[in-house]
């Protein structure tokens, strides 16, 4: 008999800006100053798969991956976080933190490749408008057969100046 294995998988980006802004008026005149900052927006969640051999989820591959534009006024540098598993159902596989990776890349932002399981940082141009990042994700359980039900992860991508 074939046993088929069904795992409904999800990973959800969430996302991180950094910014300041203040201004002060006063009788005689006015001053402000506005920072450095990005925005994100349009977030779309990715899908994990589990792979032949039953031992990896991924948005790679046959899954999809999240995705998320970004507008930055100046120069940034963008960090992508290491996965959370999110809420474990009973039965379902827990992986470790030295088990998830997630990469960060761009279809129209130059030399864009940042990973979560090496600290690396991107760059981000100054006046970037609607710059695509796409993320994928993996959960490797080893040898090990991951078991069927539904996971969640999370990864946060963070800009600072």
């Amino acid at each position: 008999m074939i046993r088929h294995l069904l795992i409904s998988s999800a990973f959800m980006l969430a996302t991180t800006v950094t910014f300041a802004t203040s201004a002060n008026a006063q009788d005689a005149g006015a001053n402000g100053t506005v920072t450095d900052n990005c925005t994100f927006y349009r977030v779309v969640p990715g899908e994990l798969i589990v792979n032949s051999g039953g031992t990896i989820l991924q948005s790679a591959n046959g899954g999809t991956p999240a995705s998320v534009l970004i507008d930055c006024n100046n120069a940034a540098t963008l960090t992508i976080s290491k996965p959370k598993q999110n809420i474990i159902e009973a039965g379902t596989t827990k992986f470790l933190d030295t088990q998830l990776t997630a990469t960060a890349t761009s279809t129209n932002l130059p030399n864009l490749n940042v990973s979560s399981s090496n600290a690396s940082i991107g760059n981000i141009p100054a006046d970037t408008q609607e710059g695509k990042i796409i993320v994928n994700m993996e959960a490797n359980n080893g040898s090990q057969k991951i078991s069927a039900g539904k996971y969640s992860f999370t990864v946060t991508l963070t800009a600072s100046p």
